[in-house]
């Protein structure tokens, strides 16, 4: 084989190197005459670093559906938060109407004045759960530290009445009330 036959025969690996190296490039998304020729000149080093490196069609596919989820959850997110918000609207409005039905603020933004100390309950004797008569033993509600608490039953507000945990100017309502009434004015809540 002579010097001719020898310089043909690398010339031609190099060609073919260079379009393996050139093809693989392709197929991955990226520049085929640029990889051709790093192929043609680093031969099987070439073939190898293509075959190494990642396919930007398919990360460019995972990037765009990346794209499409984020799209979609952010969408899904504000939807959420609108609902909330037309929820919590629907919520304050009802209150609103409840309020002002009772007769009471309970958005009341001023900071409520407290007890220096908590009085101690005035009931002796044995509790009687019974409420006074016409109305319920359940779901009663206080007005306390400046928000609305409850619901309650009778029995309850009689024991906290009696550990000292209800002041007897606290305000209380039941449905069949006319209005919120300090608890000591309800009967057989703080016993005598």
């Amino acid at each position: 084989m002579g010097s001719d036959e020898a310089l043909l025969l690398r010339i031609l690996i190099m060609i073919v190197f260079g379009a393996i190296t050139a093809g693989v490039a392709s197929s991955k998304g990226r520049n085929a005459t640029g990889w051709f020729f790093i192929g043609f000149f680093f031969g099987c080093i070439g073939l190898i670093i293509i075959l190494c490196l990642s396919n930007l069609k398919e990360d460019q596919a995972r990037w765009d559906a990346n794209n499409v989820e984020q799209r979609r959850l952010r969408e899904q997110l504000r939807q959420e938060q609108m609902k909330n918000e037309a929820y919590r609207k629907h919520t304050a409005a009802r209150l609103d109407a409840h309020d002002q039905r009772l007769g009471v603020d309970t958005r009341q933004t001023e900071p409520v004045s407290l007890p220096a100390a908590r009085p101690q309950a005035i009931s002796v004797g044995p509790i009687d759960p019974t409420p006074p008569p016409g109305l319920p033993a359940h779901h009663w509600f206080t007005h306390e530290d400046g928000e609305q608490r409850g619901p309650y039953s009778f029995a309850l507000l009689q024991r906290r009445a009696r550990q000292g945990s209800l002041d007897a100017s606290t305000l209380v309502w039941v449905e069949g009330m006319q209005g919120w009434q300090t608890a000591h004015s309800i009967p057989n809540l703080f016993q005598a």
